[in-house]
């Protein structure tokens, strides 16, 4: 359920420039706008989700405990907005950005599947377009170390097959 835009919009309205949660309240809110424009399929949503996610990613530079977060986010966001206007330079930006955050997620990091998987199918996509056989190979490379991390018996096990396959 989308947390009320409204609401967060106030929040961050009341919150100073320079506080310490300046970067959550633009985060949360972003959010809640790509979630709700993936409900609704409202394009203002997702656009208005990336400039906030771009605005929260600024104040979360290399070092930040949230910047993995904040460039997955981003990159996926990206990638919705590729999915329904088709501009290549949103994905190539989304595999940047995804690469990045895996970069950030080194093996043992509980996130890291969930960036394979993300620039696996980033990457997918732009083989799709552009039909380059190195960005089919890598995504497949990317969705077997998913599945690696996916043992029998693991919850997400079924969904990292599907992906490879």
């Amino acid at each position: 359920m989308v947390q009320n835009v409204d609401s967060l919009r106030m929040a961050l309205r009341e919150c100073p420039p320079d506080h310490s949660s300046q970067s959550s309240s633009l985060y949360n809110l972003a959010t809640s706008l790509q979630e709700r424009f993936q409900e609704r399929g409202v394009l203002s949503d997702m656009d208005e989700a990336i400039d906030l996610h771009r605005a929260a990613l600024a104040l979360r530079p290399p070092g930040h405990s949230d910047r993995s977060q904040s460039l997955n986010n981003l990159a996926v966001s990206l990638g919705d907005r590729f999915k329904q206007r088709g501009n290549l330079s949103d994905l190539d930006e989304a595999i940047d950005l995804e690469r990045a955050a895996l970069a950030l997620r080194p093996p043992g990091h509980s996130d890291q599947s969930q960036s394979l998987n993300n620039l696996a199918i980033s990457l997918g996509d732009r083989f799709n377009q552009r039909g380059v056989l190195s960005d089919l190979d890598e995504a497949i490379d990317l969705e077997r170390a998913a599945l690696a991390l996916h043992p029998p018996g693991h919850s997400d096990r079924s969904q990292s097959l599907n992906n490879l396959a």
